[in-house]
């Protein structure tokens, strides 16, 4: 994308220093590009470095916040497969307490002492 902007001679230089200090990610964001063009022509390079600045942190805070929400789920998934995993250990059969080996309930088993 920073190859196919459009600058006139005197403006090469200072936009490919701003753009320089963009992460790939956002070198190819055409709007952004464009923005930092029109900051450069109109406010000059401390301007457009100012925006480049603004643009590299925001996009630096999205990419930790996704981190954090991906490590978060991730966390939650494995506690999801921890608890069924427990579920299904603790799952017991009816006739493992029947004292008698017919198949009616153990109710008839217990006696009120």
């Amino acid at each position: 994308m920073v190859d196919k902007v459009d600058t006139s001679d005197n403006m090469t230089g200072p936009f490919k220093r701003v753009v320089r200090r963009l992460p790939v990610e956002l070198k190819k964001d055409e709007e952004l590009i464009q923005t930092l063009m029109a900051y450069l022509q109109l406010g000059g390079e401390k301007l457009a470095r100012q925006a480049s600045e603004a643009a590299r942190q925001t996009h630096e805070l999205e990419m930790v916040q996704r981190k954090k929400k991906a490590r978060h789920d991730a966390l939650i998934r494995a506690a999801e497969a921890r608890l069924a995993e427990k579920g299904a250990e603790n799952t017991v059969n009816d006739d493992e307490f029947d004292d008698d080996d017919d198949d009616d309930d153990d109710d008839d088993d217990l006696k009120a002492y």
